[in-house]
């Protein structure tokens, strides 16, 4: 059975979903600082860019970025481990990246825990390059490294979408 990814924007109905997977994969051994309450604010503010993928009628995965005048700044990706290695990730980033071409920015940055090499790995192979290390930068606990890509390009994952149709619409991947 193939799966059918649908990437849309996300929902307040998301953030609960969103909050509990930022806290097991992304914030595991930190205090929790993505809650629920501190989504919804910032996902209320004009400048933020939030996606989820649902999978077959299931939350997969999403990501968060805000685009600034001239940066984007991708705040959070996740994916639910059941669904990794699936090029949900990839679809993610590549709509975050998308986004904010289209706004005509000209860097998007992210943090990376040090110790997570799958996920440094992953934005070095989209195309992100490792700037610098940054001590204690999660809660004065743990170490992140700083990527940027400047100027912001297409990843070598680029959405194959219909043109006709906008981001904020929902999309099917095969």
């Amino acid at each position: 059975m193939r799966l059918q990814p649908t990437i849309r924007l996300a929902k307040r109905s998301d953030i609960a979903l969103m909050a509990s997977l930022s806290r097991r994969e992304i914030e595991h051994g930190l205090p929790w600082s993505w809650t629920p309450t501190r989504i919804k604010r910032f996902l209320a503010l004009s400048s933020s860019n939030a996606y989820v993928v649902d999978i077959d009628g299931q939350f997969a995965g999403f990501s968060i970025s805000s685009l600034g005048d001239a940066r984007a700044h991708l705040v959070l990706l996740a994916v639910e481990p059941k669904w990794r290695k699936q090029g949900i990730g990839k679809i993610l980033l590549d709509w975050q990246v998308q986004a904010a071409r289209t706004a005509g920015l000209t860097d998007m940055s992210l943090e990376v825990r040090s110790m997570n090499k799958v996920a440094q790995l992953f934005y070095a192979a989209a195309g992100f390059s490792r700037i610098r290390s940054l001590p204690k930068y999660y809660c004065g606990i743990e170490d992140a490294v700083r990527f940027r890509m400047q100027p912001i390009r297409e990843s070598q994952w680029a959405i194959r979408s219909n043109s006709s149709k906008s981001a904020s619409q929902s999309k099917k991947f095969s």
